[in-house]
């Protein structure tokens, strides 16, 4: 399933996210902030396998099907050991930092500035769930602003959501479904380039620019 290590023996790439797998990228499950688990605790861990989401984001891809006919039910000294083992899994880069918020693009759209590329194309399809500071809302639309899947090198997971959308399950403790609905039948290759370009460097992000070839190749 296009494992990178498979021990800890084999180095700081066990568990530290997948190649493209069916679109997606099983993400980073180590310690680092920008990308991985660091700045998780271990209560959010438990409430995100329990539930398919938490304070910090929420599933899709082939992570819904795993929290809906798996893990969801497990019992809470099950997750919560799984939580714990997890959290002490070492960063895979030594020099990881965790996120720190930047209101710069915050201020400018609230002021009604959208000159940064990718900025209009945000406000008029993404800002109404995840508003223009980035910060989402609690267990219904995860925050983009120090979001690991939103800054991993490999783009790949953020660009098929955009394209493709998604939804989490409704699980028994949180019955309610949440969709993200798919935007590649009304946004241009260029378009969801520059809209995941602006994501991945707003808000303190640091994710690399991806480009509209990149986009092409996943439709």
């Amino acid at each position: 399933m296009q494992e990178k290590a498979l021990s800890p023996a084999e180095g700081e790439q066990f568990l530290a996210g997948s190649a493209p797998l069916e679109g997606w990228i099983a993400k980073n499950l180590r310690g680092d902030h920008k990308d991985g688990l660091g700045s998780w605790s271990e209560a959010q861990l438990v409430q995100f396998l329990k539930t398919g989401r938490s304070d910090r984001s929420a599933v899709f891809g082939g992570m819904s099907d795993v929290v809906e006919h798996s893990m969801q039910h497990l019992s809470d000294a099950d997750l919560t050991a799984i939580a714990r083992y997890l959290k002490t899994l070492p960063p895979s880069n030594p020099e990881d930092r965790p996120h720190v918020y930047d209101k710069q693009v915050a201020d400018a759209l609230w002021k009604g500035d959208d000159s940064k590329p990718g900025a209009a194309v945000y406000i008029d399809n993404c800002a109404a769930c995840h508003r223009t500071d980035g910060q989402g809302y609690t267990r219904a639309f995860p925050a983009l602003a120090g979001n690991p899947v939103v800054q991993t090198a490999d783009a790949t997971s953020l660009i098929h959501v955009v394209l493709a959308g998604g939804t989490v399950p409704a699980t028994h403790t949180a019955p309610s479904n949440f969709t993200m609905p798919a935007f590649g039948w009304r946004l241009s290759d260029q378009e969801v380039a520059e809209v995941v370009n602006f994501v991945r460097s707003s808000w303190g992000n640091q994710g690399s620019a991806v480009t509209a070839g990149d986009v092409k190749s996943l439709r």
